[in-house]
């Protein structure tokens, strides 16, 4: 079948309806139950229903390692990335020593090796975050179409919307709006992935005047050139794209594997406003429950230097993001309704790690590696539907998608941490296999990991909790501090989790790659 990943930034599962935990995130990072925070999700809504998603699924708390489990199916003991900025080094094949050790190196078969060994078209979407846009090709993928971050290649020579530091005559260094000229105290350095955005082509495709070669920036057509403009909107581009190559596939009679790792849900400095840290605007959107659509507003930017007039652009905010990753969902749906393959297409959304100033990089709980999956495949008789108790990871993707693109032979005798899902979602399986939910996070007073089974939970700062009884919010559980008092099925799955702790404690004697002997 064809398959398409949707991976959203930043965002815990109580953002998301379905998961009706009566609490969520408001503009201000805070908890609220306020309504006029909460989104609206009608495809989600679908997807929960007619799909199935999980309430147990964990990740990383954080974007780099999670995108490593996801990708190779394995945990950073093999892939050596076991946080932002916490990467072990290695030596390449020149005897030079490098503080990142690429993926592809450490993991040979990943998804997109296998999509591409399965025969499939294959196109990565959003951002890359691999640190190494100069092998792209190394991670299996022919196309893609990407926010470049600032430390891979030069900026957009279309567009102002970028934050960077320049040194003044007293030699500091001080972040400037080059849209505005303005200092922005607090800001990081950023290039727009929403309005007037940098966007990156890998390998489009060539003809009709198109500008063509391995990378190339957007717009690179003369239509393209002509529409570009403060109010284009990068997600919008990407979706432009996304949908070219699901035609062309088609066309041509060859599966796709989409793998679209957005930006959406990200805060990020907002140029038309002038914010420096937030959900920036996004197009209005209006789902009509009449026709069961959603139509899009024209965005209109007029203005310059800062001071900007808009229509057809909502304030922004994490709802608004929310409902944006909602509105993409349904627009892969209406194309593949639209090419005739919609019972023949597997639609997966998830998201890297919780949301900001509740989850992201927390220790607390399970809020960090605590993430949303929903899986969707109206036409290949999934046996199992609405919301799922089973404990699954986002290692446990690799190893699913070898499933659903007959290609799982070539995992034989390669190490993978993944336990495939197929069985429990296509098959007669009960249960997914999976045990434990396993996950890591580097802090400043070192390296810590964090465990979930069916009863207990360890957290990053070595508390334990009861979770044998789900709770509404997904995060109220009591803390367990008299094991004694416990029911002996609890101190039993401790002793167990507690082995494999140990047996994943290689932090300080394997943080390195180190090829193994031929």
């Amino acid at each position: 079948p064809n398959i398409i990943i949707l991976i959203g930034d930043d965002l815990s599962p109580r953002e998301f309806p379905p998961y009706d935990t009566g609490v969520w995130s408001s503009t201000e990072e805070e908890t609220t139950d306020h309504p006029k925070y909460r989104a609206r999700t009608p495809m989600l809504d679908k997807m929960a229903k007619e799909g199935v998603f999980f309430d147990r699924y964990w990740s990383t708390p954080i974007c780099a390692s999670s995108r490593g489990m996801m990708m190779t199916g394995r945990y950073a003991t093999i892939t050596k990335w076991w946080h932002n900025f916490d990467y072990g080094s290695w030596v390449d094949e020149n005897g030079e020593i490098g503080d990142i050790v690429p993926l592809w190196i450490t993991s040979p078969l990943g998804i997109g090796q296998l999509a591409t060994a399965a025969g499939y078209g294959t196109l990565w979407g959003g951002r890359a975050g691999m640190k190494d846009v100069d092998n792209l090709e190394k991670f299996g993928f022919a196309h893609g179409v990407f926010v470049p971050a600032p430390q891979e290649v030069p900026p957009s020579p279309l567009s102002d919307f970028q934050v960077v530091g320049r040194r003044g005559e007293d030699g500091v260094k001080r972040l400037i709006n080059l849209d505005t000229g303005k200092v922005e105290p607090g800001a990081r350095a950023h290039r727009s992935y929403s309005w007037l955005p940098h966007v990156l082509l890998f390998n489009p495709p060539q003809g009709d005047g198109a500008d063509s070669g391995r990378l190339v920036y957007y717009p690179n057509t003369e239509e393209t050139k002509e529409a570009y403009n403060i109010g284009t909107f990068g997600p919008d581009v990407d979706m432009e794209v996304t949908k070219d190559f699901m035609e062309k596939c088609t066309t041509d009679d060859k599966p796709f594997f989409l793998y679209a790792t957005s930006r959406i849900g990200h805060k990020a400095f907002d140029f038309l406003n002038g914010e420096i840290d937030t959900w920036p605007p996004t197009p209005k959107l209006w789902w009509n429950p009449n026709t069961q659509r959603y139509v899009k507003q024209e965005s209109v930017v007029t203005g310059d230097a800062g001071n900007y007039k808009m229509t057809g652009i909502n304030k922004g905010g994490i709802r608004r993001h929310v409902e944006y990753l909602d509105y993409t969902l349904w627009q892969f749906e209406e194309k593949c309704k639209e090419l005739g393959i919609l019972n023949n297409t597997v639609i997966i959304f998830a998201t890297d790690n919780g949301t900001k100033g509740y989850g992201k990089a927390v220790e607390k709980k399970q809020r960090g590696p605590h993430v949303p999956l929903f899986v969707y495949a109206p036409g290949l008789g999934m046996t199992k539907k609405g919301r799922s108790h089973e404990l699954a990871s986002s290692v446990d993707l690799l190893p699913t998608l070898a499933d659903l693109m007959g290609v799982s032979d070539l995992l034989d005798g390669y190490e993978i941490h993944g336990e495939s899902l197929y069985p429990y979602l296509f098959g007669d399986a009960e249960n997914h296999t999976r045990e434990y939910n396993f996950s890591y996070m580097t802090r400043f007073a070192g390296h810590f990991q964090l465990i979930r089974g069916s009863y207990v939970m360890k957290d990053g700062a070595n508390r334990w909790y009861d979770v044998s009884e789900e709770k509404r919010d997904l995060d109220d559980y009591p803390r367990i501090f008299d094991w004694k008092a416990q029911p002996q099925k609890l101190q039993d799955e401790r002793d167990k989790l507690k082995q494999t702790l140990a047996k994943f404690d290689v932090y300080d004697t394997e943080h390195d790659y180190v090829p193994a002997d031929p």
